[in-house]
């Protein structure tokens, strides 16, 4: 099958894209794919759709499919909704989703070569029509694209954009219902650092921890810091101490308990390693205890106990693309044993429930809450509760329960966790680098 030629729009943007930005590289326009495989891009058979998605800045949905030779009928061997990171970029954009469609076909045909019984598998309904692309929608990016360029010089003199801030508020018990979009604390930050991913933990004494990411704007390489609360005053400590320092990049600073013994598995994926520290004196001190996984790229390692069998959930990239939009399981006996993966892996691939966002908690109604991150306009958009109704070794099911959008005056939202009666989340912001009435404030 002959591989269909951009539109002269598109083909003129592109090489515009290579000029401005030194990618010389060639990006392939279509992954080899064989019969009885198809892939389908926004339900539609041929690739214009995707690059369609793209121009638009959408989603885009991929599936590979099993096509019936005779009726043509499609059933479904797996399926993505794949993170675009830099959705004004077209060419990476490109490069990104046919990275998942070739990860897609391999797991196509994996699915094929155990020999399900096809009747089993989801039907899948292409759409009519083939879609098609205009030079309007192709000239309409590049105007996007380049009104944002020549929009983002002076914004980058005035704000910091992406800054990130801790908030907290009382609850009466962890829920994933309900408005919560109001009354939130924000507590102290920094103008030359980040706070993100708090984590709280309350001691047998009844006091109060925070541990959360600290990132310096100039190093950008995150720490892990910690604060006390006060619970009779209702405080927090003013001053962040660091805690964890390494010469890698640490966030997500996931806790847990085991015999009495405190642990903390950072995310350490500028490592390749999904790392387990011990407390050894809390909260201050703590030293490595186990290296759980090599040469992988895991962000937000989440560990759940329900009282048999350890479960860690993680998100993993197998195709060099971004860890957004895919979550993984593995099951032990033990934090510190053999982690054996689920046969389901990756159990979601969709940047919109994927990432997890905080620990998994029981709510009022004891459903299996699962935080989880939307990243589909840009990571850490906002957070979706997903309950999980299914989870054996051999199957895994969720569904969604609610969706929590950041509060008014806040960009973003990807953190919650909530311990005695205290819920902590982070919020992102833009940070005023310049005041033109500061000067004028202080002479008066």
């Amino acid at each position: 099958m002959a591989q269909p030629a951009y539109p002269s729009v598109l083909e003129w943007w592109t090489r515009i894209e290579k000029r401005l930005y030194g990618d010389s590289e060639e990006t392939p326009r279509r992954a080899h794919v064989r019969a009885p495989i198809t892939v389908l891009y926004d339900g539609h058979e041929n690739i214009e759709a995707l690059w369609k998605a793209l121009l638009q800045c959408r989603t885009p949905h991929i599936q590979a499919v099993w096509k019936s030779p005779d009726s043509g009928e499609m059933r479904l061997l797996a399926e993505s909704y794949v993170a675009i990171p830099e959705k004004l970029f077209f060419l990476k954009s490109l490069q990104t989703s046919l990275q998942r469609v070739a990860v897609l076909v391999d797991r196509a045909q994996k699915r094929l070569d155990a020999n399900p019984p096809l009747r089993d598998l989801p039907l899948v309904k292409p759409k009519a029509r083939p879609a098609r692309l205009s030079g309007f929608t192709s000239a309409c990016f590049a105007l996007r694209h380049l009104g944002r360029k020549v929009l983002n010089q002076p914004l980058k003199l005035l704000v910091q954009r992406g800054h990130w801030v801790l908030a907290y508020r009382r609850t009466d018990a962890p829920s994933a219902d309900g408005d919560e979009s109001r009354n939130w604390v924000t507590l102290p930050g920094m103008t030359s650092q980040f706070h993100a991913d708090p984590f709280l933990w309350r001691g047998k004494n009844g006091d109060y921890h925070l541990f959360f990411e600290s990132l310096p704007y100039d190093t950008n390489r995150g720490t892990i810091s910690h604060i006390a609360f006060d619970p009779a005053t209702q405080t927090w400590q003013e001053t962040p101490r660091v805690v964890l320092d390494k010469n890698y990049h640490l966030s997500y600073p996931f806790l847990f308990e085991h015999e009495g013994e405190v642990f903390m598995i950072p995310e350490t994926c500028g490592n390749r390693t999904i790392e387990m520290y011990r407390a050894a004196s809390f909260p201050t001190e703590w030293v490595l205890h186990k290296v759980i996984m090599r040469d992988v790229v895991a962000a937000d390692t989440t560990l759940h106990h329900d009282g048999k069998t350890w479960w860690m959930f993680t998100s993993m990239t197998e195709d060099g693309g971004s860890n957004w939009d895919e979550l993984s399981i593995f099951y032990s006996d033990s934090p510190f044993g053999e982690w054996t993966a689920h046969p389901m892996n990756p159990v979601v691939s969709d940047c919109r429930l994927a990432r997890m966002a905080g620990n998994l908690f029981k709510d009022g109604q004891n459903r299996l809450i699962r935080p989880a991150q939307n990243c589909e306009r840009e990571y850490g958009a906002a957070l979706t509760f997903r309950e999980i109704t299914e989870l054996t070794t051999t199957t895994y099911a969720e569904r969604t329960v609610s969706v929590r959008t950041p509060p008014r005056g806040h960009q973003g939202l990807h953190t919650w966790n909530a311990v005695g009666g205290i819920t902590v989340i982070d919020l992102k912001t833009q940070l005023r680098k310049w005041n033109p009435w500061r000067g004028a404030m202080r002479r008066a």
